[in-house]
């Protein structure tokens, strides 16, 4: 392999070769570990390896330093590059880890507004003009329509029209959900059904009949509610309303003070029934929805606690979409107790919520796990039904779904310089059912164990091999044997010049 440097000559130019030692190969884990590609993350506290510095400091005793080994690799790449494209990192999410992998990109510089650059990373899309995307001028990290299936309400929705064309079942892999629009001329009608359904589900004494509001369009846990009582949904959607006029920037025309009634079945009652008058005044902006998604009651639980998976998924500039290899699970703090709806730390498994508990990191660091530390603990509880491989094949067959069932709305815009990585959330329940929880845009890139500071960098990274790397290639011509190599993230099981990205399928 050989690398291109530039010397002056004559005053022009010329190109000349230097070649690199031979690489000596680096030490994996065990080969069964490495051939399904899961890694345990009790190995490793720190960004590097032990393995790795072993590796290097065996190489250094081996050989002599060459000439070329000397070169400082930041120093060597300014030699080789000229900044020929500009980047804007905005703050917030661990801006930092992403300046970081892209500083490490010799052709890119950094400047501190979005005005006049070529990338632009962003926490949302709100306020951006799409129609400056008709160049490889400037890229951004979000889809056009990403809402599409990063909102809650529109992923219900698209999927809904998905199994009605497929003849499938969404409750059979999604929570029973009712979407609620509270500036809705149909509310009444709207809160009607799901109490209907709510005091059927009620009937059955196998269920505790626990509910989560959510509102439609934040992640990490934001806004989530837990009840199992009308009154209290009541007090949830009050509060809800004062928290969305706050929360709003300009003041919104009220539309009319609607009267709702919720009647339900009241044992203590002359009549058999009660009911429960509350008034919304409704407002024209049309935008205050609430989520009602069954709570998954009997999850399979981790040492007695509750947790999901974590999976990132990425659509590119050209409409590709790629699974990462590589999950992991977020653990509850407290052990799981159905009949305590107080403690969002049982159920709730973000870890925007999970790190303010004061025994966060008591029994994992993070509270996160990778997927073979998940696949040790069913074996050593003698799980045969329920495996590691299982799970990431039918996760990848329900995103194939949440794709299909929005691909032409992702499609619908003319530009091709914009992709999204997406933070799929799922859990299992104790018959080994996977369940389709939400799909988040901008999905949480803090470092926060061990385990995270290995998975994450190498996801953005080999993410912007796929995608910034080929809209704004430093050559004209590829040489992508040295963009594999450009940047070290160490994933042990794993080579340097692989992509962790697994290609899915094409929009």
């Amino acid at each position: 392999m050989f690398l291109q440097a530039i010397k002056v000559k004559e005053s022009r130019l010329d190109s000349i070769q230097l070649k690199q030692s031979p690489k000596i190969p680096r030490q994996h884990t065990p080969e069964g570990l490495s051939k399904i590609g899961l890694f345990n993350s009790t190995f490793f506290k720190g960004k590097k390896s032990v393995e790795k510095k072993k590796q290097s400091t065996e190489v250094d005793q081996r050989r002599p330093l060459s000439s070329f080994q000397r070169i400082i690799k930041p120093a060597f790449y300014k030699n080789v590059f000229t900044t020929q494209y500009i980047f804007f990192c905005e703050n917030g999410n661990n801006g930092n880890l992403v300046r970081r992998i892209l500083q490490g990109r010799g052709w890119f510089g950094e400047q501190s507004t979005s005005y006049n650059v070529n990338f632009i990373w962003r926490q949302s899309n709100k306020g951006f003009n799409y129609s400056t995307l008709t160049s490889k001028s400037i890229c951004i990290n979000h889809l056009e329509h990403h809402h599409e299936i990063s909102n809650k309400n529109k992923l219900h929705a698209n999927l809904k029209t998905f199994c009605q064309r497929t003849n499938k079942k969404m409750d059979d892999f999604v929570p029973v959900t009712f979407i609620i629009n509270l500036d809705s001329t149909t509310l009444q009608n709207d809160l009607k059904r799901f109490v209907d359904y709510f005091i059927e589900i009620k009937k059955d004494k196998l269920q505790k009949n626990i509910w989560l509001l959510k509102p439609p369009d934040l992640n990490r846990g934001r806004g989530i509610q837990l009840f199992s009582d009308l009154k209290i949904l009541v007090n949830q959607i009050i509060e809800f309303c004062k928290t969305k006029n706050v929360n709003n920037e300009t003041k919104t025309i009220s539309k009319t003070a609607k009267i709702l009634t919720i009647i339900y079945p009241e044992v203590n009652e002359i009549t058999g029934q009660a009911q429960i008058e509350f008034t919304i005044n409704q407002t024209t902006s049309q935008d205050r929805v609430i989520v009602l998604q069954k709570y998954l009651e009997t999850p399979l639980l981790y040492n007695g606690r509750k947790f999901d998976f974590r999976v990132w998924v990425l659509i590119d500039h050209t409409s590709k979409y790629y699974f990462f290899k590589e999950g992991y699970l977020r653990l509850a703090t407290e052990f799981f107790d159905i009949n305590n709806l107080k403690s969002l730390y049982i159920h709730l498994t973000n870890n925007a919520i999970q790190k303010n508990h004061p025994h966060y990191c008591k029994y994992e660091l993070g509270n996160q796990l990778s997927l073979l530390d998940f696949q040790q603990y069913l074996t050593s509880q003698k799980n045969t039904i329920i495996t590691s491989v299982g799970i990431v094949s039918k996760m990848k067959e329900l995103i194939h779904q949440t794709i299909f069932c929005a691909s032409s709305k992702l499609q619908n815009n003319n530009k091709d310089f914009q992709f999204e990585i997406f933070g799929y959330d799922f859990m299992i329940d104790n018959n080994g059912k996977i369940w389709l929880i939400e799909i988040n845009t901008n999905p949480c890139i803090e470092e926060s164990s061990p385990l995270l500071q290995k998975l994450i960098p190498r996801m953005l990274n080999d993410a912007f091999r796929l995608t910034i790397d080929k809209i704004f290639s430093p050559f004209k011509t590829s040489q992508e044997n040295f963009l594999n190599n450009l940047q070290e993230f160490c994933i042990p099981g794993y080579s340097d010049q692989d992509n962790l990205w697994d290609y899915m399928g094409q929009i």
